[in-house]
């Protein structure tokens, strides 16, 4: 069912000696939890136990209204630094540990609306088998909202852990919401939906359809809505601006974004690079590298009934040269696209591609108001029949000459034989541009054009990346190892 509104939407124990630039980084740090590596006398933290909620009133939630990829509900909860149990270890480093707990959750997603690390403390977020580490986050993840959200952790358990010289003031810290994940998350009994849960006719961006797309898709992120007492998946991308400067905003659906507060905005959780290595789905979930918080800077169209449908956001930290990104070209030429292709994030799955061989059109998005929107119709290729589900929501439009040209409302389009031909509807960039309003707030033009160059296209850019160097040691904890 696609009609209305659619899409919307360790340490793996291995301790590497070099910094920690690669796979799950969230502007993290090297290093291990003390208890890690040390024999503490009293090593079992306080367990708060959340209930869990009512799974069935949900599943009837997303019935009704299956087009938005909800994967969790978020729990009111209060547990601050206070009901961390502390220890001080060799009279010189301040160890304190809670634990939350809330069964039957496939994932947990920490949310915290007072967050601040004073210099030289590490907060690590782990599961009780060690298995799988977030951190060590620091100061530098202090933002001015004073908030935070650590990417999703797999289980009903998860273990929070502060590390300080005992001469550091004590943190703020405040978890007000968990994230418990129902779906989108590999689970007991197997692949519920997320990972795995696009549909078969899906193709991977590393099959021969990506072959051509390698730039563009290191732009694209699935993002982790915040939106008040939902999480949902959506899909955005990095977009360059006339300065070349790597500015790093991101543009999605405006529908995405419309109901989230400043914020929720703050606590969005954004994956970049998610895919698999090759055109085969992976039977492993890939590393996930992630970046926490934006800010809003500009909406239009509301969700596409009076325009094109485009919510713009500017990342709250600058992006690691070792994630190794590309800010997207843009065209807002009027002109119909040839052929192209979208890259997306179906169902919050790993980054497929979907193809069209026909030239596109402008249309009214069913219910809208105003000619802002491109008509698309994928086409059957070499490896599938790629269209968009949701999850999809906000994902790029590229023309032929890998230039974003829109981003996705919604359609009618699926893997069912029955909707594979079906349409899809993109807000065109170039009503995105200037056309959903008059002021800075409703439009890209000041924010991608900050130099007033008035354009028509600009190419993508680079942003470097670092060498990796070897390192000359490697440890292991714990050993042995699986």
């Amino acid at each position: 069912m696609k009609n209305f509104r659619l899409h919307i939407a360790a340490l793996l124990t291995l301790i590497l000696s070099f910094s920690l630039e690669t796979s799950i980084a969230q502007l993290q740090t090297e290093g291990i939890p003390k208890s890690f590596s040390m024999a503490l006398s009293d090593d079992f933290p306080v367990v708060n136990e959340i209930d869990p909620p009512d799974l069935a009133a949900i599943a009837l939630e997303d019935k009704e209204e299956p087009v938005s990829y909800r994967f969790a509900v978020n729990i009111r909860v209060d547990i601050g630094y206070e009901d961390f149990r502390k220890t001080i270890v060799n009279g010189e480093t301040v160890v304190a540990k809670t634990m939350i707990k809330s069964r039957g959750a496939l994932g947990i997603t920490l949310y915290f609306d007072a967050f601040r690390l004073p210099e030289g403390a590490r907060l690590f977020i782990y599961n009780p088998r060690r298995t799988e580490l977030l951190g060590a986050f620091t100061s530098l993840n202090n933002n001015r909202h004073h908030t935070f959200a650590t990417r999703l952790l797999r289980g009903d358990e998860v273990i929070i852990e502060y590390n300080a010289p005992v001469s550091a003031p004590e943190p703020v810290l405040h978890i007000s919401e968990i994230a418990y994940a129902y779906r989108g998350v590999e689970g007991p009994e197997g692949i519920m939906t997320g990972f795995g849960a696009s549909g078969n006719c899906e193709v991977n961006i590393n099959c021969t359809e990506g072959s051509a797309w390698q730039n563009q898709k290191r732009g694209v992120t699935r993002i982790q809505v915040k939106r008040g007492a939902q999480t949902l998946f959506c899909t955005g991308s990095l977009v360059n601006n006339t300065l070349n400067d790597g500015k790093p905003y991101i543009l999605t659906a405006d529908h995405c974004g419309r109901q989230s507060t400043e914020i929720d905005i703050s606590q969005w959780i954004f994956y970049l690079g998610y895919e698999g290595k090759n055109c085969p789905d992976p039977t492993k979930e890939p590393w996930q590298r992630s970046m926490t918080g934006a800010t809003k800077i500009a909406q239009g169209g509301q969700g596409g009934f009076s325009g094109s449908d485009f919510f713009l956001v500017l990342l709250q930290s600058a992006i690691p040269d070792s994630f190794n990104v590309y800010y997207n070209g843009w065209s807002r030429s009027t002109d119909p696209s040839m052929t192209g292709v979208t890259i997306h994030h179906p169902q919050g799955d790993i980054m497929k591609v979907s193809t069209y061989k026909t030239p596109v059109v402008a249309v009214f998005w069913p219910g809208g108001t105003k000619l802002a929107h491109w008509q698309v119709k994928w086409a059957s290729t070499a490896n599938g029949h790629g269209t968009t589900e949701p999850g999809s929501s906000g994902s790029p439009l590229f023309n032929a000459t890998g230039s974003l040209i829109g981003t996705l409302t919604g359609g009618d389009s699926s893997c069912d034989s029955a909707g594979l031909n079906l349409p899809d509807y993109y807000g065109m960039f170039s009503y995105h541009w200037d056309k959903n309003g008059s002021d800075s707030v409703s439009q890209l033009k000041p924010w991608l054009d900050p130099i007033n160059a008035n354009v028509m296209e600009i190419n993508g850019w680079a942003l470097s990346a670092k060498t990796m160097q070897k390192s000359a040691s490697l440890s292991i904890y714990p050993n042995p190892v699986s």
